[in-house]
């Protein structure tokens, strides 16, 4: 066994025993701070590749890493182990790691109307979006600010489905889908993810992230939406491969 797969076992192990995502993520977060990019980069290369197999460890790990290296606090650390899967030629998992420049459109930037008669200030979002009014969420999902999104992301009231409804709206805001890949709370859910992948307005990193998570049958909606980037769907058909060859041994 590789060094890193033993290392990746390792804290497939650690990470099990923390019952809270986001303290998985934070934890997982300074221990990947305190390695070498090409140290990180070994351990993505696995989570990835190992990801698709459905050991719950593997899996748990991945959702981990993908939390702890979209933070701020990482984002350093993320573009240097970018730059070290390009130099070893792993373009595929580069892209996985690559945030490119993204134009929005206008109609994903419009400020709800919350019926006040005038544009309501940052501050005023931001407390609305802590209300359990449900009238008032349903406003408050389609505002462009992706802080404002990080504070409606929290809402007790919120559901499953108002979050698949969100990241399946096209046009979409790419920095409000990044939030809700972001969230701790809501990227666990399948459905999220699928909805993710699904949506040719998310950021192709997170769609790359996210696919070996998906089911056999959804690989298959991957690769046969036309309205999604090529790359992706040659990565789900890739995974499509190895997902088809474990179930067949």
């Amino acid at each position: 066994m590789s060094s890193a797969q033993a290392e990746f076992d390792s804290l497939a192990r650690s990470l099990v025993a923390i019952a809270d995502q986001g303290v998985r993520a934070t934890y997982l977060r300074h221990t990947l701070l305190n390695k070498r990019p090409d140290e990180v980069a070994d351990l993505f290369t696995v989570a990835m590749t190992t990801a698709e197999g459905r050991i719950a460890g593997h899996t748990l790990l991945l959702q981990a890493m993908s939390l702890a290296l979209a933070d701020e606090a990482c984002n350093g650390l993320r573009e240097a182990v970018r730059s070290v899967l390009e130099a070893r030629q792993q373009p595929g998992l580069a892209q996985a790691l690559r945030r490119d420049p993204v134009s929005e459109e206008a109609e994903t930037q419009r400020i709800p109307d919350f019926g006040k008669g005038r544009t309501l200030s940052l501050g005023e979002r931001k407390s609305l979006a802590r209300r359990n009014d449900r009238e008032l969420l349903a406003r408050v999902l389609g505002d462009p600010r992706p802080d404002v999104i990080r504070s409606v992301l929290g809402n007790p009231g919120l559901t499953e489905s108002d979050i698949v409804r969100l990241c399946a709206r096209r046009p979409a805001s790419t920095e409000v889908l990044r939030e809700v890949f972001k969230s701790p709370r809501w990227i666990v859910r399948y459905a999220v993810k699928l909805t993710l992948t699904l949506n040719p307005y998310t950021p192709l990193d997170i769609a790359m992230q996210l696919s070996p998570h998906l089911k056999a049958q959804d690989l298959r909606r991957v690769v046969s939406a036309e309205d999604l980037s090529a790359d992706l769907r040659e990565a789900c058909r890739r995974l499509m491969g190895r997902t088809e060859s474990t179930t067949l041994h």
